[in-house]
Order: C-alpha cells, then sequence, then structure tokens
C-alpha cells in the first residue's frame, strides 16, 4: 500500500491533470538591484512586486489572522480593483494555501475567462500564466454559448473545489467578504476592493465545499488589508522611480507657465488664490475666476510636494504674507514627518501631534473648511475658535500600489485623519507604510474688505512612514519656487 503522503500526491496530480489544471513549482522570488529593475518593462516590474508579495507578505498576513486558506472568487459581473490588479484577473478563484514551510501555495482553478467565439478580451487573460507567480493556473475557459442544455453556469462555478480544499483541510478559510472593516456611512467608491463576492456566490460556494468546510468560512478583509499595506522592496524602488518621474514633469510644467496665458487645467496644475468667502481658495468653485496662471497665484502639484509662486510685476521676492504662509507649511510638514511612525496606530500619532502643534499655536480641527457648512466660509469656520492662530485639519490616508499600473488611494487600512471609521485610528503602521501627507491649512491674513481674510495651504504628497518618522520619496522641497 502507497504511503499517505505519496498517495495524496498522486491524488492531487490526478485531480489536477482532470481539471485541466498545470502545475509549476515556482521559486522564491529574488529582490533584483535598481539597475535591473530599471531595465524592466513596467508589466514586468509589476509582476515582480506580485511575486515578492506573494512571498514575502502573503504567509505573514495569513499566518497573522490565523487563516490556513484563501479563497479569492472573482467574476466579471462584479468590478474587483484587488483581483485585477494585485492577483493579476477579472475571473477565477484563486486559492492560497498555507501548507506549512516559508511559502504559501497558490493556485488558480475553475471559471477564468479565456479567448471569446466572438474574439473579444483576446489575449487579456494571459498574465496569471505568464507572471511566475502562480504554482497551479487552470485553464482558461473558451467562452461561447452552447447549444441548449439542462445545465447553467452555477453548476460549473466552483467545480472540482471541494476535492482541492478536501486534499488540504484547512481548519479556517478566508473568503473575499467583508462583516468589520466597512467604509464611512455615505462612502461611494473612492477605489480599492468592492465588498466581495455575492450572495449567490457564497452559497454556491458553501455547497460546493459541503458542511464540514462551509462551517470555516470567515471573511478575508484582515488578510487582504495585511496584503495591501505591507510593502516589499520592489514597490517601494518603484514608487521611487515614478516619483522621479512626476517631479521632472512638475518641474517642466513650471518652466513653461507664462502668466495670464496658461490654462491650469491644461497644465494639470493647482491654484491657490485668495478668493472672496464662500470661494474655494484652490479653484473649487465656479466663482473662482479665470482659469488661467495668473501673477500673485501659487501654483501647486500637492501630490508631488511641489510648490510655486508667480511673482507680480515689479515683485523680486513673494510678499510677506506668502512667505510666511510657506514658513508654515514647513513647519507643519516638519511635525507630521517627526510623529508619523511605523508601528504606532493613527490615534497614538495625532495624540503626539497635537501637542506639538499646541506648541506651535496651532489648532489642529477635525472638519475641513471644504467639508464645513456653509463650505469655504472663514468668518464661521473660526467661530468660537482663536482667529489670530492658523486652522489645521489633518487626513493622511493610506496609499496603495503592489502590482498596480499607478498607486491608488487606500481606505483599507489605517488612516490618521478625523474623517473615517474609527476602526482605521487603531490599526498600527506596518514597515514602511506608504500613505499621504495630506492635510488643509488656513492661516488668518488681513487682506481688503470683500477679500477672505486667511490664507490656505493643502498637501498630498506620497511617502513612506518608518520606525524613525516619515521618508520622502524625492528631496522634501525647502524654498518656495519663484515663476516670474
Amino acid at each position: 500500500m502507497l504511503p499517505k503522503k505519496i498517495f495524496l500526491s498522486i491524488f492531487t496530480l490526478n485531480l489536477l491533470f482532470g481539471l485541466g489544471i498545470s502545475a509549476v513549482a515556482q521559486t522564491p522570488a529574488k529582490t533584483p538591484s535598481l539597475e535591473e529593475l530599471e531595465k524592466l518593462s513596467m508589466q514586468e516590474w509589476n509582476n515582480q512586486i506580485r511575486r515578492e508579495k506573494f512571498d514575502m507578505v502573503l504567509p505573514e498576513a495569513m499566518r497573522r489572522n490565523d487563516v490556513d486558506m484563501w479563497i479569492h472568487v472573482m467574476r466579471l459581473a462584479i468590478p474587483d480593483d484587488f483581483g485585477e490588479e494585485e492577483l493579476g484577473s477579472t475571473s477565477g478563484v484563486f486559492v492560497f494555501t498555507d501548507r506549512g514551510g516559508d511559502r504559501i501555495e497558490r493556485a488558480i482553478l475553475g471559471r477564468r475567462w479565456g479567448e471569446t467565439q466572438r474574439e473579444w478580451n483576446k489575449n487579456e487573460y494571459g498574465l496569471v500564466e505568464t507572471c511566475g507567480a502562480y504554482d497551479i493556473v487552470g485553464e482558461p475557459v473558451f467562452v461561447l454559448e452552447p447549444i441548449a442544455s439542462p445545465m447553467i453556469e452555477y453548476d460549473f462555478r466552483f467545480k472540482g473545489l471541494r476535492e482541492f480544499v478536501e486534499e488540504r483541510d484547512p481548519q479556517r478559510i478566508a473568503v473575499n467578504f467583508k462583516m468589520q472593516l466597512g467604509k464611512w456611512e455615505t462612502y461611494t467608491d473612492f477605489g480599492g476592493a468592492r465588498d466581495g463576492l455575492s450572495h449567490t456566490d457564497y452559497l454556491l460556494l458553501e455547497k460546493e465545499l459541503g458542511e464540514k468546510y462551509a462551517k470555516r468560512l470567515v471573511s478575508s478583509e484582515f488578510v487582504m488589508m495585511d496584503y495591501i499595506i505591507n510593502k516589499v522592496p520592489s514597490e517601494i524602488a518603484l514608487l521611487k522611480k515614478l516619483r522621479e518621474q512626476d517631479v521632472e514633469k512638475v518641474m517642466q510644467k513650471f518652466e513653461s507657465i507664462v502668466p495670464g496665458e496658461t490654462e491650469r487645467r491644461e497644465a494639470r496644475l493647482t491654484l491657490f488664490r485668495r478668493c472672496s468667502t464662500g470661494v474655494s481658495q484652490r479653484g473649487r468653485s465656479e466663482a473662482f475666476g479665470s482659469s488661467k496662471v495668473e501673477r500673485g497665484d501659487i501654483v501647486a502639484s500637492p501630490s508631488q510636494g511641489l510648490y510655486a509662486y508667480v511673482l507680480r510685476e515689479g515683485e523680486k521676492k513673494p510678499p510677506k504674507e506668502i512667505q510666511k504662509l510657506w514658513e508654515e507649511y514647513l513647519k507643519i510638514d516638519k511635525i507630521l514627518a517627526k510623529n508619523i511612525k511605523a508601528g504606532l496606530t493613527p490615534r497614538t500619532i495625532i495624540q503626539n501631534a497635537k501637542k506639538d502643534f499646541d506648541k506651535a499655536g496651532i489648532i489642529v480641527r477635525e472638519d475641513q473648511m471644504h467639508m464645513f457648512t456653509p463650505k469655504n466660509n472663514y468668518p464661521l469656520y473660526v467661530k468660537g475658535y482663536d482667529d489670530t492662530k492658523t486652522h489645521l485639519s489633518i487626513d493622511c490616508h493610506g496609499m496603495m500600489k503592489g502590482a498596480r499600473e499607478r498607486p491608488e488611494e487606500n481606505y483599507h487600512g489605517p488612516r490618521i485623519s478625523s474623517y473615517g471609521p474609527t476602526w482605521t485610528w487603531d490599526i498600527p503602521l506596518p514597515p514602511n507604510h506608504h500613505f499621504v501627507l495630506e492635510y488643509f491649512f488656513y492661516m488668518p491674513s488681513p487682506a481688503p474688505e470683500g477679500q477672505d481674510q486667511y490664507l490656505f495651504w493643502w498637501d498630498h504628497e506620497q511617502a513612506l512612514a518608518t520606525e524613525n518618522g516619515v521618508e520622502y520619496l524625492s528631496p522634501p522641497q525647502k524654498e518656495l519656487i519663484l515663476i516670474r
């Protein structure tokens, strides 16, 4: 009689071959040097990130949450940005199994759509087959409408999964639905993963697995969060490369500005301009005025942390109120950079930072003035507060890159902010936490009657949080750029 381990291995191979699945042993991802990475195409670099995430992040994410198997179900009918960009497909049953050792088995099973009879989506399904990240890859399904039959798609959705699960016998199975880590009450969709599989999916999955394993299903929300927020070396290297490219583009835009002619929307820049009460100082009101860059404007690219002042006729340097505004920005940024540290929770970070802001004479507010009702009304916004001090609202939310084409906002993790559900305040920042130094401040500044009595600033610069504080993706700007 065959030993049990050998018998199970033969059984597994027979099962996989019977399902049209190929098994390929993947070697652990080696982190290339920066020189080697820069020779890769963007897709190859993202595949490298995907492999590193599977090797370095996935085992810890599953074990920290006591998960033996993670099943992520994707169908075209349910948009899933996480599945499409991080895992590499818009359809399929992706199964990650902790079988001991230092890595997680990665398998892609049935119902992954391939070529179609009508030749739609040609070659859009092959990434998972070529990225080198998966051990087991099922053949994609050729899409056509068959001759009438009693069988329906539900009969095939999870076919063969029970045997796969039984052979691995996981004690706790995470599936892509959410129960605790939801968004705020009026959330629509700012990107990131949605709520997960459908109720029909869940019922069909329970039926396929049988009562024994259906009882072991739990939400994968904590596994997904840990997978998203933890970074790998090639990912950090790409973030810095992308920042280098973005900074170069912004500097070129600054150099090309012609006051009175350059359209801010065409240049994809933000303008800060003193206005009248009720009008957004960053151009998000219809009454903002000229859409052209004018003298006296601050031209900004907040996502890169780059700012310039457009000198008025006869000016050789910015006026005193603009110099004071710039100094206030540097002060606020320095305090946040000191206090935002990996290992701390957002709740603790805000408490620590408030002490420094109190010493600096800056009032930390929960509400942003453009979220305040009525909007952009400074007299009402500061009513009841000291109107001689700068008012600051912080929203340092997470970002996610992973294997995605570009970094995106991430609200499925820690958020250093007065906004969002409070569970985000108690998630410790992981090492090299990717986030934005986003904040809005309103500095009192006397002006003629009919104009706002404050000046506005907005920063939205991507950065990393380390145990020692903030690490910028590029050297932070120290001097305000002047445009003549």
